[in-house]
């Protein structure tokens, strides 16, 4: 719990900054570089502690497998409690109400694009983080574990206290960026009480079937809820398991790989379930990254006001991640 108001303590002060900077602080790119750098160094830490951990290098494979199953089962969990709760409300896939609305969606959607386009700055960063996760892996593996071998006791607390505080300027940071578009209050106003049930259909789904996949591979309930729990942010879910304990590396290097997974999903399959699933559906399958990535994709493979529920669900998954996780590793 100490962590926990640690991290959203920052948060909050971030927000809350930059609410009051807004009048004078015009919205740039430097703020989101400074939260990419940061992101880059935590990455970097976080694959230095898996590379000196023989647990995890010399069951990369069995990884792998466990990450992918686990995605699978998270994002179906997802996308079937919102086709639950569709349902129940009575809308179609489109998310719409009455037959005449479908209508004028379906000849809207003849001419529409089928598959969106992908920002090459977005699989950039992905690919730059990759690199730097195997680069710190093999930096861990072959040059602390096999050089250095007397000072791994202090290099498991000194990188564990440097995961802390990143996080702590990521989080920072993050806050900062929402408190100066100003638009968080305002998108959630207009969500409304009946979409947010979506989102958090999507969310139980994904912890239910993400925990219950875990069991399969010998996870304990808080691995399972920990890696479930993290949405598909692979820059904050996996480091808050690592930060846990040497014993958790295994989970945290799953972490990490169902999360990039589950991103990745939603960039290639949100275009071609779109209008196969349901409109609603593929919403809950990148994760966080529906607020922000793969809220373009959903604007233009689905129907515009699908944003809305987009971005409430990012946004909810984003604050069950930050509470969530932390929680589960009792932090």
């Amino acid at each position: 719990m100490g962590l926990l108001a640690l991290y959203w303590g920052f948060l909050a002060a971030g927000y809350i900054l930059a609410a009051r900077l807004r009048q004078r602080v015009q919205k740039t790119g430097s703020v989101q570089k400074v939260m990419m750098i940061t992101i880059y160094i935590l990455v970097f830490i976080m694959g230095l502690r898996m590379g000196v951990n023989e647990q995890v290098t010399s069951n990369l494979g069995i990884i792998g497998l466990q990450s992918l199953v686990i995605t699978v089962f998270a994002v179906a969990g997802s996308m079937l409690a919102i086709f639950g709760a569709r349902k129940i409300l009575g809308m179609d896939r489109y998310g719409s109400m009455n037959k005449e609305e479908t209508s004028g969606i379906e000849k809207e959607d003849g001419g529409k694009n089928e598959h969106a386009s992908i920002s090459s700055s977005d699989i950039k960063s992905t690919v730059i983080i990759l690199l730097l996760v195997a680069a710190g892996m093999l930096c861990g593996c072959f040059i602390i574990s096999r050089c250095f071998p007397e000072i791994l006791g202090a290099f498991d607390s000194a990188s564990s206290y440097a995961l802390t505080v990143f996080i702590c300027i990521l989080l920072a940071f993050v806050g900062f960026d929402l408190g100066i578009s100003g638009n968080v209050i305002s998108n959630m106003r207009t969500v409304g009480v009946k979409a947010c049930v979506f989102p958090f259909a999507a969310v139980a789904g994904s912890l239910v079937l993400g925990t219950v996949s875990g069991f399969f591979f010998g996870f304990s309930v808080r691995e399972g809820i920990a890696i479930s729990a993290g949405f598909g942010w692979y820059t904050y879910a996996p480091v808050v398991i690592a930060g846990a304990g040497s014993q958790y590396a295994i989970a945290s290097a799953v972490s990490f790989m169902h999360n990039v997974i589950r991103e990745l999903s939603g960039i290639i399959l949100i275009p071609i379930l779109a209008k196969k699933t349901g409109y609603l559906e593929v919403t809950g399958i990148p994760g966080v990254a529906a607020m922000d990535v793969c809220m373009p994709i959903v604007e233009r493979s689905c129907r515009q006001d699908t944003v809305v529920y987009s971005f409430a669900t990012g946004l909810l998954m984003c604050v069950a991640t930050s509470v969530v996780v932390p929680l589960a590793m009792g932090v």
